[in-house]
């Protein structure tokens, strides 16, 4: 029976899904691949070391991929060739990380997903039709995201370390992961690594936990973004119509993965703005959706 993988490839982490048939996909998480951040070739390389985790000795017949910046269709066919270079034997299609994060969540159907992860996007599909609204990348956009989370608590730990902002126990705990008793060790910190963004989104859970436990300065912070997702949502509603009937609406990414002050927050101006919509929670991991494509590649090739 021939193997299919699906993969999640994001701007924190790639997760392969590899399964044959109907059986329980293996798994493998590797390195960030956005495109938009590590050029195509190192997107490719961190995208082909997590399928050959997944398949471990097999062979894959068909591989999907859904990438953050592949919504760009040259970036996307661009990272299509180089893995069918990679992967000869397979059937190969890569779309964009927004498709099968709605896909896993929410498998057939009109539907709506609101993606805050490393970055941020409102994506629909709705009479056959996509719309999105943000996914503009860190320059640019990804409001709410846990680039912007972390980026605005950091901000406020430079300005302590400059002598324009007072500490609190946020700023103490950043100070203390960091490792940084200064500002020139802070920005060593963010750019000395050579992944600033994912460096910069990997506070955004310290934030959320301190404004779950009502510290001020994260909960500001935290409001903040809650507003600018749900603004997301509510664009992409308006961009496609949306209203007339009930919609499915799917969280989906690390900061929506568990209840906490900022999905609250979402939810309760969804409730009162967008009464239409119905939220999903816990759905499908995108990788699923990705498989669920793949297996459809695959369906669509034997027939070809």
């Amino acid at each position: 029976m021939r193997v299919v993988v699906g993969v999640d490839a994001g701007g924190s982490r790639t997760i392969a899904a590899a399964a044959r048939g109907g059986e329980q996909p293996h798994t493998f998480t590797g390195e960030a691949a956005n495109p938009s951040v590590l050029g195509i070739d190192g997107a490719v390389d961190a995208i082909a070391g997590a399928v050959a985790g997944a398949l471990r000795d097999d062979t894959a017949s068909a591989i999907v991929v859904g990438a953050a910046g592949a919504g760009n269709a040259e970036i996307a066919s661009a990272m299509m060739h180089a893995l069918r270079a990679r992967f000869p034997d397979a059937l190969v299609a890569v779309t964009h990380d927004a498709r099968i994060a709605l896909r896993g969540a929410i498998p057939g159907g009109d539907g709506i997903v609101l993606i805050a992860g490393t970055g941020s996007l409102a994506y629909a599909e709705l009479g056959g039709r996509s719309f999105r609204a943000g996914g503009g990348g860190y320059a640019l956009g990804d409001e709410g995201s846990g680039f912007a989370i972390g980026s605005a608590a950091l901000r406020l730990l430079l300005r302590l370390f400059e002598g324009r902002g007072a500490s609190n126990p946020l700023l103490e705990a950043l100070a203390s992961h960091t490792g940084a008793a200064g500002a020139r060790e802070l920005l060593s910190y963010v750019y000395g690594g050579g992944t600033p963004v994912a460096t910069v989104a990997a506070i955004a859970p310290i934030v959320l936990k301190f404004a779950n436990e009502g510290e001020r300065s994260a909960n500001k912070i935290v409001q903040a973004a809650a507003l600018e997702l749900f603004e997301l949502v509510r664009a992409v509603c308006g961009l496609a119509g949306a209203g007339a009937v009930e919609l499915p609406l799917a969280f989906s990414g690390g900061l929506l993965r568990t209840n906490g002050v900022l999905s609250y927050l979402i939810e309760v101006r969804i409730a009162g703005d967008l009464p239409y919509l119905r939220i999903v929670k816990n759905g499908g991991d995108p990788y699923a959706g990705a498989l669920a494509e793949a297996r459809a590649l695959l369906a669509r090739g034997r027939l070809a």
